[in-house]
């Protein structure tokens, strides 16, 4: 029985192969033609597959197709270079029993050695296939390719008929040349599986195996990976491996979601966070901010990440193409400890019953938890130093991730198409609960995100969302709550509002030091602030009072200097049966 293929190229006689009977057609048919053409793809996308299929079907065409590789000849000296491409084509050609002396050391005997193979063996349909072609040193680039422009011009006097070279993304970088043969030939690009072709990928697997797969996990695999062919067949193999005399259920999946996402040493997410840690800030920008970004080749991250894989352009903007690269980024960019859990507000018998209601999750009560974290924490709740602009989503992620952890459900990122979206999903039991986060940034764009989470959550078929809206233009003067149905779906929405005091970080004068009385009464103010905050702390967590209300405890507590009477009043917010109760306490 054949298996998902997971490592190098697929065989259709050991693996589940898409056949891309179409794409072999369009390649079938730039060879007749004699053309030079370029055929790149990320790695683990199938271009090594697809051209192993293509080579078949020109040897049915009688055409002697011959592979080299340039992989591992980066550093190679030019000597060492041209003697290893010497090598390997006289080592294809004996496949075909065909042998010349011709020695190649240089270009110039590159050239006469194609023209050799003519004149001895009156044959002009050789293929040459050169794979990891990004590898080729770059002392002899130049050289190798303005000997391959004039075969191109000259092909009537060589054996050469068509050339392909295959690599990743960054070939288009080595062509651009105004001397290269490929300036007068379309590229060849092997694009991701489609819907279909996944659908058709894993009907084969189920057809020899008797494994089946329930429809929601076939749409999630694709929703998940957009057909990129190393992450379909990997995500396949492992639900295969993990299920057995039951169909795969969307339990499963998430499962195997969780995974890769988190413990999984799969080599091509592994290459695609590294290269996306290279150019940190501006991922953090791609991932968390609002305006999207134009997409220009000449920008240099923008290059960089291209060329490696981790963003397309979408429609003239930057866009990661696949969601699951998009999730284990900002999965592998989370604090493994962001020092906040201690200011979570539990209590010592705190069973966190609350947050659970009908056999679900009370999600409102979780989120106005949240709020009232933030209210007391302020910026300190935020790591906007090192998070930049995915601070917002990192801290309602770890504050939902520590909750939902302890009930025993799981999250998960979602990102949904559009700049600046991520979005939480909690799986609690057999419950779905999605909530959207997002920056403020005018009112526009807030109204287009309800629209988009109610497209969102009738897509993933549930009836009601939560959207988590983090702003430092509203204020408790403004409403910050709101319930509607958009588009036959429940919006449930957030505000909540990030205009904190910040701290001075400039440098002290020396003649604005302290004197040694002077931080004796500042070590007294000290101990007064955090008396007071202490205060406003416990007032928050048992009534959590409109912020008005707050401002106005505070700035009474900020004119009492007596450490005894603070300590008075914060037994009374313990003991107060509401706020307004411990109001007219401090009043009297």
């Amino acid at each position: 029985m054949r298996e998902f293929n997971t490592s190098g190229p697929c065989n259709p006689s050991l693996h589940y192969t898409v056949m891309r009977e179409a794409l072999v057609a369009t390649g079938q048919e730039k060879v007749r033609k004699g053309r030079y053409f370029t055929l790149f793809a990320p790695r683990q996308s199938g271009k090594t597959t697809y051209f192993q299929l293509l080579l078949e079907t020109l040897k049915a065409e009688k055409f002697i197709p011959i592979w080299v590789s340039f992989e591992n000849l980066k550093t190679v000296t030019r000597e060492v270079f041209y003697r290893n491409l010497n090598n390997q084509l006289h080592q294809e050609l004996g496949k075909y029993q065909l042998k010349l002396q011709q020695i190649i050391t240089n270009q110039v005997e590159m050239v006469e050695f194609f023209e050799d193979i003519e004149s001895r063996c009156q044959t002009k349909s050789l293929v040459l296939v050169i794979d990891e072609f990004e590898g080729i040193p770059d002392v002899v680039l130049s050289e190798v390719m303005h000997s391959f422009r004039q075969m191109y011009h000259r092909q009537k006097y060589h054996a050469l008929h068509s050339l392909i070279l295959v690599g990743v993304s960054t070939i288009a970088e080595l062509v651009t040349s105004g001397a290269s043969p490929f300036n007068i030939a379309e590229e060849l690009k092997v694009s991701y599986f489609t819907r279909a072709e996944v659908n058709s990928l894993i009907k084969q697997s189920v057809k020899e195996s008797g494994q089946t797969f329930e429809d929601k996990v076939i749409k999630a695999i694709y929703d998940n990976t957009k057909g990129q062919p190393g992450l379909v067949c990997a995500l396949a193999a492992d639900l295969i491996e993990k299920v057995q005399n039951r169909p795969v259920t969307m339990a499963d999946f998430l499962g195997t979601l969780n995974v890769f996402l988190k413990s999984r040493y799969d080599k091509n997410i592994l290459n695609i966070v590294q290269k996306a840690k290279q150019k940190k800030a501006f991922m953090y920008r791609l991932l968390f901010d609002e305006e999207p970004i134009d997409f220009s080749i000449h920008a240099e991250d923008i290059a960089y990440l291209h060329a490696n894989g981790v963003i397309e352009n979408v429609e003239n903007h930057v866009g990661i193409l696949v969601p699951l690269y998009s999730k284990c980024i900002i999965t592998a960019f989370r604090p493994v400890f962001n020092g906040e859990r201690r200011h979570y507000g539990l209590e010592a018998n705190d069973t966190f019953n609350e947050y659970l209601q009908d056999e679900g999750l009370n999600i409102h009560a979780l989120l106005n938890k949240y709020r009232q974290y933030v209210r007391r924490r302020g910026f300190k709740a935020f790591d906007t130093k090192h998070l930049k602009e995915g601070a917002w989503h990192y801290s309602l992620d770890g504050f939902i991730n520590f909750f939902i952890e302890a009930l025993e459900g799981q999250t998960f990122i979602e990102v949904p198409s559009g700049a600046g979206r991520t979005d939480i999903l909690i799986v609690y039991q057999n419950h779905r609960y999605l909530i959207e986060v997002k920056v403020f940034t005018n009112n526009t764009l807030f109204k287009k995100g309800k629209g988009q989470l109610a497209e969102y959550l009738k897509s993933e078929d549930l009836d009601e969302g939560y959207y988590v809206v983090f702003s430092n233009v509203h204020n408790d003067a403004n409403t910050l709550y709101f319930e509607e149905e958009i588009a036959g779906k429940q919006i449930y929405t957030y505000i909540i509002c990030t205009q904190f005091p910040t701290p001075s970080r400039l440098p002290v004068p020396e003649s604005l030091k302290l004197t040694e009385t002077e931080k004796t009464l500042a070590r007294t103010e000290g101990s007064l602030t955090t008396a007071r905050q202490n205060i406003l702390d416990i007032l928050v967590l048992r009534f959590d009072p409109p912020y008005s209300l707050y401002q106005e405890i505070e700035q009474h507590l900020l004119t009492l200097s007596d450490e005894t009477e603070l300590k008075k009043l914060l037994i009374a917010a313990v003991k107060s049966e509401n706020v307004r109760h411990f109001q007219s306490e401090i009043m009297t």
